[in-house]
């Protein structure tokens, strides 16, 4: 009997993904500083009232954009070297006036602001009072003002709270006096004193503060910013020192540290989820998990990361890292900065890792890219300013007929200042048609530290560039190194002809995404460093390396000569960018990824849950007889360099030996040691204890004097071929080492460089598998940083069995192991516990996996491809942009018109749900018209579903007229006649189809109906509504052309017949079911409870094959399974599988978009995870069943039909399909297939990837099934 393989036994083994997830308690954000600066009045001065809690009068939210006063302006001057003539002959700003005395005649005007109109004011935050945007609190002697910098983290962290309840824990920062500026030290505060204070916050944005004494100065100004933010940042120190200052910094960051792991454990409440931010805190995630084990934390971090060579110079790398790997989630900016830490914790604490995760203590440590955006209305706010223009008219006044660059950046080594003015001078020197036509505002801000002899660097710099090419008329380089006016920034960003940001590491550099912002109107050019963190995510910047001078001069030339087309052109991409990833969707983007990584983390099958030692006493004290088997490395004593200098501790003999005088415990040491070892290490000082050595090919019970021998009829012949195999990869791998046993041999490679290492360990055992293996009755075991070649069939699993037959009695079992090597004695005990209760364990995705396990799912179980069978029941495709998107519903043409009327340019992004009908090229058009969709749901079936008459293809009409066996036909038939070609298109965004049918689709369906409904009794305007999350509801593919060539296009392919070769002989039989988009979206909107459904039934057929008695080998052919992906029909999938398996395969092991996702892949370009489809020879093909999907999503499944190239040939096949009196489901269904060639039709083989085949081999009998016998479905 066939197993049906239904969308809700397959969604077993996919992500949840969509919705925004439920969150059962609070999010506890950590940061630092919290977002306010604390001032106290030096005496009281504020009335309280009946709560206890006063706001000024001045102050506001943010939000009701109301003005709030500022502190006192203070005035700084320009540090400048030159400046304009209007800049330096501005007047200093005066005093305040005196208020003007009470009297009925009018107020005389104020006094018009000296720095209004000048385009560096030289008045460092000079904002007018009642001008400022920050918010500010007072509550008795309290005063908290919003600070600055770091908009986008603190913006981000805010906008959760909008979403989920949040709480924000923090240092306070140095808390000042009022005027005087004077720091009051912690321990100085009364505790009433602090407890208003914690009240202040708390009620003002549920804010936990800390309290940091005088360790704070170590932890920031000493560790932070001395130690880590150089290394970070690739600056290795250059002078030396006795390591006393290093050491005590470093006491007071591990103090600190614990001070915040403490403040977050007493406030954690079960069902809360940590999300703590960069550096200052690495060490505080294992701090949690070490009180906290369950906890769902995670970790971004902020700056950059360095290689793996430039963390190695600092002393307390491991430390840092096993930190940092407390945490469920490390995020970064870059995947470059994830893969740095990859590599570092691969490479420093010799973690295995993959491309997406790092195994650590027994979980998988998840670690991912999450680049930050800013807060795009905050930013329309500041640029928004009355202050702006005014300034922005100055500075273009000021350089009338001129091009002016901007450049704003602090002043320290890595921002490369100084390589700007390089690149500045290379360009005036290159071009000298823009002498005295350019002028380069540069500001510097002045940052934490000592950076004199960079200013006087950069000084020096700017005034021989002056002199080179400046005259009394006119000065190229403008130079400030101040604090600059809010306002003067904004005017400086949108009055610039270019912005230049030259950084040589940046974690992220939030000012170009500022720049765009301001660009709005002019849309002039960004040339950006690749080193930034922006760049991966800003391709249309212009990407410049920083050190090249003449490369950013050409840039400049470029910008400066660009086309308006092509800056509207960039500009649009930029923008988009900008206002779909803000910081909220940053943030957002991070929770989601924490709760996914954490569930999944809870629910792997391999994942040890914690001991319950509670339990563990329990059992053990009302036992009568106890059975315990421990491993030796990695579990009693820890892993080592040299194997030999892993000796028991005292403490541990002490241990064993108690254990082992206990007349109730029969304890055992199964290892891998040999045994002279064994009795050396523990045999002689332990009495009473059972010894297994080299994985029990060798025992000496309790009490015994004698080893006895398990392999003493074994062959070991075979070591000789394995020691010249091992002696040829020790030669080879620098570290590296054999070690000899009597019944095995080990190569161990724990001391060779890490990744090498493990290449050399994976083509070593590909060569042993292929030489040794395959031949003899040997295996090989992949252990820790080694390979171990020993006996078949002798393993510590058949030697614990071996143990428990002899003991039925024992009522306790205790096993401890810490690698692969354990796992069959893992696996032994809970085959036997099972036995013993009569039950069965239970997985969800048992029913599947164990009957399609290896055959199928180890090839393809991680393939995003196959997850496309989501847990929603939908299906879609990855627009490169996309949002949150409120839900909108049209019923009707004349509902979407209205739509694009009255929403275009809209502040909100929408997801359009609309019934199948309305889903043309000309509606998607004019929904990306308006700038406000970021989505469409297209309902196939339900309520909103019209006349069948109305539907139309979405393929593309003639497919085969580009592709395939006929493309060069002049008879071409036409397969499609009423196609709308949406699925060949470039969509502008995410399309999706939900066709209520099963469980999850319904389950979907109702969701999103219940929500329209919301938000239509909301009338879409009063908040709040109802949204779906665009970009994480389909996530694994870029658009619809390519819906699945994250994964490079390429093939799924397996085979169960396990000894196919060119040299067996056999005919192969080719099962095959294409995996494009348009497949995949008629097979699982519509077909996926049919059973003909392209992949579904290709599996249900490996399923079968599975099941039955007779093994592979015995057959008379072979038989491939193959699944083709990429566009369209799976004809760029197949090609490329017929080229491989029909010529020499060439690797080239280029540099990728997006890195190959197999571990230990033996070719990473092309991404192939095994060389084994080099055994299929192509020239024994003698058999292709392809599994077309279903026509279409209106098909009424009145029979399937078998098509064919050639009749006479393939006539055979047919037939015998006939007559094997297939009936299929179905009020309408024909009892069995039919020729799709009878009755006069013939139109040869439609669409598929059978061509690809025949037209290397047209004598190959091909079959494509399908339901349609003339002409695609609509």
């Amino acid at each position: 009997m066939i197993t049906e393989l239904t969308a809700e036994k397959v969604a077993h083994f996919l992500p949840l993904s969509g919705h925004l997830p439920h969150i059962q308690g609070r999010i506890i954000n950590v940061t630092h500083q919290i977002p306010y600066n604390i001032r106290r009045s030096a005496k009281p001065c504020h009335l309280r009232k009946d709560n206890g809690l006063e706001t000024s009068v001045e102050s506001t939210q943010i939000a009701e954009q109301m003005p709030i006063h500022a502190a006192t302006a203070t005035t700084a001057s320009a540090s400048a070297t030159t400046a304009p003539a209007s800049a330096a002959s501005a007047p200093a700003a005066p005093a305040a006036p005196a208020p003007a005395p009470a009297a009925p005649a009018p107020a005389p005007a104020p006094a018009p602001d000296p720095a209004q109109g000048a385009p560096v004011s030289g008045l460092a935050r000079h904002h007018p009072k009642g001008k400022t945007l920050r918010v500010k609190f007072s509550a008795d002697d309290w005063t908290v003002v919003e600070r600055r910098g770091h908009a986008a983290l603190y913006a981000g962290v805010h906008s959760l709270g909008k979403s989920w309840e949040a709480i924000h824990i923090g240092w306070t920062g140095p808390i000042q006096v009022k005027i005087s500026k004077k720091t009051i030290p912690p321990e100085e505060i009364a505790h009433e004193d602090k407890a208003q204070l914690q009240k202040l916050l708390w009620e003002t944005g549920h804010i936990v503060p800390i309290f940091l004494d005088n360790k704070s100065h170590g932890h920031y100004e000493g560790y932070c910013k001395q130690i880590l933010w150089p290394i970070f940042h690739y600056v290795v120190w250059s002078n030396s020192t006795n390591g006393q200052s290093e050491k005590s910094n470093w006491e007071d960051y591990v103090a600190v540290n614990r001070q915040f792991a403490d403040t977050i454990i007493e406030t954690y409440r079960p069902g809360d989820i940590i999300y703590i931010h960069d550096y200052h805190l690495l060490l505080v995630p294992e701090m949690i998990r070490a009180s906290i084990p369950d906890a769902p934390v995670g970790l971004f971090f902020h700056a950059t990361f360095p290689s793996s060579e430039i963390l190695r110079c600092l002393t307390t790398r491991n430390e840092i890292l096993q930190g940092m790997l407390g945490a469920n989630l490390v995020g970064f900016q870059t995947y470059s900065y994830a893969r740095h830490f990859i590599s570092s914790c691969t490479r420093v604490l010799g973690c295995e890792s993959t491309q997406v995760g790092i195994n650590s203590n027994g979980q998988v440590v998840s670690v991912g890219a999450f680049p930050i955006g800013i807060d795009v209305d905050r930013v329309y706010k500041f640029y928004q300013q009355p202050g702006v223009n005014p300034k922005m008219n100055a500075i273009r006044d000021t350089y009338a007929g001129k091009k002016i660059i901007v450049g704003r950046d602090k002043l320290d080594s890595t921002k490369g200042v100084l390589q700007k003015l390089y690149a500045f001078e290379k360009f005036l020197t290159d071009y000298p048609e823009w002498r005295n036509k350019v002028v380069l505002i540069q500001v510097a801000t002045p940052t934490f530290g000592d950076h004199s002899k960079l200013e006087t660097k950069v000084s020096e710099v700017v005034s021989h560039i002056n002199g080179l090419y400046g005259s009394l008329e006119f000065t190229p380089v403008h130079y400030y190194h101040q604090d600059i006016d809010r306002d003067e920034y904004y005017a400086l960003l949108s009055a610039a002809d270019v912005g230049l940001i030259t950084c040589v590491r940046d974690g992220m550099n939030t000012t170009s995404f500022e720049y765009i912002i301001c660009q709005e109107k002019t849309h002039n050019p960004l040339i950006l460093s690749e080193f930034a963190g922006t760049a991966g995510s800003l391709s249309a910047a212009i990407l410049i390396n920083p050190w090249d001078y003449a490369e950013v001069a050409k840039a400049l030339n470029d910008a400066l000569l660009m086309s308006p087309e092509e800056k509207d052109s960039r500009h649009m991409k930029l923008y988009k960018h900008v206002t779909n990833h803000t910081a909220s969707y940053w943030a957002h983007s991070f929770v989601r990824a924490l709760v996914s990584c954490t569930e999944k983390q809870i629910h792997q099958s391999h994942s040890t849950p914690t001991l319950n030692m509670d339990s563990l006493e329990s059992a053990y004290r009302v036992s009568q007889k106890r059975l315990m088997f421990f491993d030796y490395d990695g579990t009693l004593t820890p892993i080592v360099s040299l194997p030999s200098d892993a000796k028991p501790s005292d403490k541990m003999l002490a241990s064993l030996q108690k254990l082992c005088l206990d007349p109730y415990n029969i304890v055992w040491i199964i290892s891998g040691r040999d045994q002279a070892t064994l009795d050396e290490w523990l045999g002689s000082k332990v009495k009473n204890i059972g010894l297994s050595a080299e994985h029990g090919c060798y025992l000496k019970p309790p009490g015994a004097s004698s080893w006895s021998s398990m392999i003493n009829n074994v062959d070991i012949s075979w070591k000789q071929d394995v020691i010249k195999i091992f002696d040829y990869y020790t030669e080879r791998t620098q570290g590296s080492f054999v070690e000899h046993k009597k019944s095995s041999i080990t190569w161990h490679y724990r001391n060779a460089d890490t990744t090498y290492g493990a290449f050399q360990a994976k083509e070593c055992q590909n060569h042993l598998e292929n030489t040794i293996v395959s031949k003899l009755p040997v295996e090989i075991l992949v252990g820790k940083k080694n390979l171990e070649v020993r006996p078949l069939f002798i393993n510590k699993g058949e030697i614990v069995k071996r143990i428990l037959s002899q003991n039925p009695d024992a009522n306790l079992v205790i096993c401890a192991g810490d690698d692969k090597t354990d796992e069959d004695m893992f696996r032994t005990l809970s085959t036997a516990y099972n036995k013993s209760t009569n039950g069965q364990p239970q997985s969800p995705t048992s029913e599947i996996a164990s009957t399609l396990y290896p055959y199928i799912y180890t090839d393809i179980n991680n393939w995003p491809c196959v997850r496309l069978l989501n847990a929603t029941g939908t299906i879609g495709c990855h627009a490169l942009y996309g949002s949150s998107g409120i839900l909108y519903q049209v019923l009707s043409q004349v509902e979407l018109n209205e739509f694009v009327d009255s929403y275009s340019g809209s502040d909100e992004f929408y997801t359009i749900v609309l019934p199948y009908h309305l889903l043309t090229n000309d509606n998607i058009h004019a929904l990306d018209s308006t700038r406000s969709v970021g989505g469409v749901v297209t309902l196939l079936r339900g309520s909103l579903l019209v006349p069948e008459g109305s539907f139309a293809s979405l393929d593309t009409s003639c497919p085969n007229c580009q592709y395939g066996l006929y493309a060069k036909d002049p008879d071409q038939y036409i397969w499609n006649p009423q196609a709308q070609g949406i699925l060949e298109e470039n969509l502008p965004f995410p399309v999706f189809g939900i066709n209520p049918i099963d469980g999850d689709s319904i389950n979907a369906y109702n969701a999103i109906m219940k929500a329209i409904a919301y938000n239509i009794q909301r009338r879409y305007t009063n908040y709040p509504l109802q949204s779906m999350d665009i970009q994480l509801f389909m996530w694994s593919a870029i658009n619809s052309e390519t819906c699945l060539r994250r994964v490079g296009g390429a093939s799924v392919y397996s085979s169960p017949s396990h000894t196919i070769s060119a040299e067996d002989g056999k005919k192969i039989i080719v099962l095959t079911a294409p995996l494009d988009s348009r497949s995949l979206f008629h097979d699982l909107t519509d077909g996926i409870n049919n059973p003909l459904s392209g992949l579904i039934a290709m599996l249900t057929v490996a399923d079968a094959l599975s099941r039955s008695p007779l093994s592979f080998e015995s057959l008379k052919k072979n038989i491939v399974y193959t699944a083709f992906t990429a566009e369209a029909w799976g004809f760029a999938g197949s090609q490329r599988f017929v080229q491989d398996i029909t010529t020499p395969f060439q690797c080239t092991n280029a540099t990728r978009a997006f890195p190959c996702p197999y571990t230990n892949a033996p070719c990473t370009n092309p991404c192939i995870r095994s060389m084994n489809f080099q055994r299929i020879q192509f020239n024994n093909i003698d058999t292709i069943i392809e599994f077309s999907s279903v026509s279409g999503i209106n098909s009424n499944y009145t029979g399937y039909w078998a098509h064919v190239d050639a009749i006479d040939q393939t006539k055979p096949l047919v037939d015998m399909l006939q007559q094997m009196n297939l009936t299929l489901p179905g009020p309408n269904a024909n009892p069995t297939i039919q020729s799709a060639y009878g009755n006069s039709t013939l139109k040869k083989l439609p669409p598929s990837s059978a061509m690809s085949f025949l037209s290397k081999r047209r004598d190959i009998n091909a079959v494509v099934l399908s339901d349609y016998q003339t002409e695609l479905g609509k």
